[in-house]
């Protein structure tokens, strides 16, 4: 009888990818550009875990759920498939108890809806920074955390350390047992500048730290995009660097730390004006599934939310519709979410995603700031774009008060909000933003001055997302504008909008 014959299938992954994976360290970072392969890379590091470490529990987190399904999740079963043709339904179930035939993991989840359970019984649960008191409590074998830039230092402390402490002592000689990874684009500005401080520990510590991708003051990063370029070609890294700003490309591509992002419309904006929602019991309670949408009660936390008290919209109008939406306190307005529709929607559809995220909104008012070409009415239109989306709010139970409107010159606008950010003028109130609105995040964390004017060249660029061009920030300026001026010229009572209805 002939043996039959094994095919030899090859299959690449970039060297830099691989040392990552070698890694044995307790806590390991990789810092990389866009395209790197950062999320196929964590499906093989599952893997791994998978076949170390039967039955173990280990934590897969990120910024959002959203982001895992629609974003990790997929490059992660592409890995599992490709290089050890894993299927799922036969390998691995995600989001439903397992099959009765499947081996049961040391510590069983009581619910399955973000769950993925392989046939050995190891078990990945899957926890998100938009909820973190839901990832305590447990006990865990080892975690990967992706986009760990977006993620609060502080957080990541509080309820994920405590859990890394094992679910048997069968795994305890395993050198990988409890070790916690993280994957991340190059910190943004003030953004998750608590990993880089990761490579002066592993050098310190090599045994306890790992650190690749980022060498301080170095020309060529090896978390460059440039190194997978065996998997991406040529032509699509060149036609990244065509379209993109130079800043952009050295941070998102060649992977460089960039400190002097030249000369920034809000030179003030500091990460202590970016706050992180404590989350409590009322949050825990809210079941969650695979397809689950995200309303305004997941929001309601101990420093955020408040649905007892009026909203303040402000809009950027155009093709890229947008509204930053806060509520203001004696002391204190805080930018709370931001929301957007892309081309083909339109105000129509922007208007009913917000009455459905605020659906269970107790003080159904808004206060309406923005542009003023919201004033105008479009051709044939019979309403102006205030009145178009407002009619919308008031048909589903809400009042709706067109507060002042209109454009601010460029300088006087910087001018205010940089006296705003700084903090030494006790007349104004502090403002705040929910560290959630990460696109919002990025378009006010980039947003450059030029010739005294803000620089909008973004809105024309095809290789920048318009919820990461300026367009947020407009619909920022006009509501604070117009809301703080007023603190300059008089020393006015902090309780200017009643939270009373």
């Amino acid at each position: 009888m002939k043996k039959p014959k094994v095919k030899q299938i090859d299959r690449y992954l970039n060297p830099v990818a691989q040392i990552f994976l070698l890694c044995q360290a307790i806590y390991k970072v990789l810092i990389a550009g866009r395209g790197f392969s950062k999320s196929f890379t964590n499906g093989l590091q599952v893997a791994e875990k998978v076949a170390l470490m039967p039955r173990s529990v280990g934590l897969f987190l990120s910024p959002t759920y959203s982001m895992i399904y629609t974003k990790t999740l997929i490059p992660m079963k592409a890995a599992w498939e490709q290089h050890l043709g894993y299927i799922e339904g036969i390998h691995y179930v995600v989001g439903k108890a397992p099959p009765k035939h499947f081996a049961k993991p040391w510590h069983k989840p009581h619910r399955y809806e973000n769950v993925v359970t392989f046939w050995n019984g190891t078990t990945i649960v899957f926890g998100s920074f938009d909820r973190p008191a839901l990832i305590s409590g447990g006990s865990y074998d080892w975690s990967i955390c992706d986009e760990a830039y977006l993620i609060d230092k502080d957080d990541y402390d509080n309820y994920v350390i405590p859990t890394m402490r094992g679910t048997h002592t069968s795994f305890q000689n395993i050198p990988t047992h409890l070790q916690q990874s993280f994957s991340s684009s190059m910190p943004f500005r003030n953004q998750g500048d608590w990993l880089l401080e990761f490579y002066a520990k592993a050098k310190a510590d090599p045994r306890m730290y790992g650190f690749i991708g980022w060498e301080p003051n170095a020309k060529l990063q090896l978390g460059s995009t440039w190194m997978n370029r065996e998997v991406l070609g040529d032509k699509a890294i060149l036609s990244m660097q065509a379209e993109m700003s130079e800043v952009s490309y050295r941070v998102m591509i060649l992977n460089q730390q960039v400190t002097n992002w030249g000369n920034l419309f809000y030179p003030a904006l500091a990460a202590k004006h970016w706050y992180t929602p404590k989350a409590n019991d009322r949050v825990i309670q809210i079941p969650i599934s695979t397809n689950y949408k995200r309303d305004a009660r997941y929001d309601v936390g101990q420093d955020d939310y408040n649905p007892d008290m009026p909203l303040h919209l402000s809009h950027d109008w155009g093709t890229f519709n947008c509204i930053t939406i806060d509520q203001q306190y004696p002391k204190e307005i805080r930018v709370i979410n931001t929301m957007h529709v892309h081309n083909p929607k339109t105000i129509d559809d922007l208007a009913d995603e917000f009455c459905e995220y605020y659906l269970h909104h107790k003080a159904k008012l808004v206060y309406q700031w923005g542009d003023k070409s919201g004033n105008n009415r479009q051709a044939n239109a019979k309403l102006t774009y205030f009145e178009q989306f407002s009619e919308i709010l008031r048909a589903k139970g809400w009042r709706v008060v067109l507060k002042k409107t209109g454009d601010i010159e460029h300088l006087e606008r910087h001018r205010l909000l940089a006296k705003v950010h700084a903090e030494t003028d006790t007349r104004f109130p502090i403002v705040r933003y929910n560290s959630k609105c990460t696109d919002f995040r990025i378009a006010m964390e980039s947003a450059q001055m030029k010739d005294h004017k803000k620089d909008k060249s973004s809105e024309g660029n095809s290789s920048i997302k318009p919820e990461h061009a300026t367009h947020y920030t407009d619909a920022h300026d006009y509501r604070m504008y117009h809301a703080l001026k007023q603190y300059e010229a008089k020393d006015y009572g902090m309780d200017i909008y009643s939270t009373n209805l």
